[in-house]
């Protein structure tokens, strides 16, 4: 009954119901916020979700390279699918850009630095608790990225993500926790992704991995879980 007067409340929103009323809020989703910024290559689309109390900052950041040609349309979708709720309740901001991931091997140098005088200058953030999460395209990026600004990322997770440059840059990203996830069924990817972790390893890394039974290239994660690993990676 109560999950049905939920979803009916939900369907419904212009109708007073019973059980509708404010003994039984609906929960209110964050909104996500588009803002433009300059770069040295042209403005940059930015997605931000502020935290539930943004007024108790600093505030950790998750930020989160989109899958696909990371289009806002898909920096929405990857919000939606991971990074929409579970984040601000915990007193995060997210921060995603519109760009595809693969593009950051030529312009990272440019791309990060923007967005973090973005940041600096309208949110209040802890710049020693970023996450930098990716997923597809986005997960490619999430190297080009964290290579470009070390310093900027304190722990990385990808969704998935693999690395196929010189694995002796990959040095740079010693000491920062990395969980990689793959799906069993997304067959080169997984080979990528083994590929990357063995890498990592060459430079004396360890990376985290999981390869997801069951599932293919898009993955059905608990963004609870996935919260409380970079809680953790954060030392949060």
């Amino acid at each position: 009954y109560g999950y049905a007067l939920h979803l009916v409340c939900a369907l419904v929103p212009a109708l007073t119901l019973a059980g509708c009323g404010p003994e039984n809020p609906l929960p209110v989703r964050p909104a996500i916020e588009w803002h433009q910024i300059p770069s040295t290559t042209g403005s940059l689309n930015v997605a931000l979700i502020r935290p539930e109390e943004e007024g108790t900052g600093p505030h950790p950041v998750i930020f989160a390279l989109p899958w696909g040609s990371g289009s806002a349309e898909l920096v929405e979708s990857f919000i939606y699918s991971y990074w929409l709720t579970e984040p601000a309740a915990r007193g995060y901001y997210v921060v995603a850009p519109e760009v595809r991931g693969s593009t950051l091997i030529d312009t990272a140098d440019d791309v990060i630095p923007a967005i973090f005088d973005w940041m600096e200058s309208e949110l209040t953030f802890d710049a020693s608790q970023v996450a930098l999460v990716g997923a597809s395209n986005g997960g490619r990026g999430m190297f080009f990225a964290a290579l470009s600004q070390p310093d900027r990322f304190q722990a990385l997770v990808g969704l998935p993500a693999q690395y196929s440059g010189n694995p002796a840059e990959l040095s740079a990203l010693a000491g920062k926790p990395i969980w990689l996830l793959v799906g069993e069924l997304d067959y080169g990817w997984v080979d990528g992704t083994e590929a990357t972790v063995a890498a990592l390893e060459s430079v004396g890394i360890s990376a985290y991995l999981d390869i997801m039974t069951a599932q293919d290239h898009v993955l059905s994660l608990s963004d609870v879980a996935l919260l409380d690993w970079i809680d953790g990676a954060l030392g949060r």
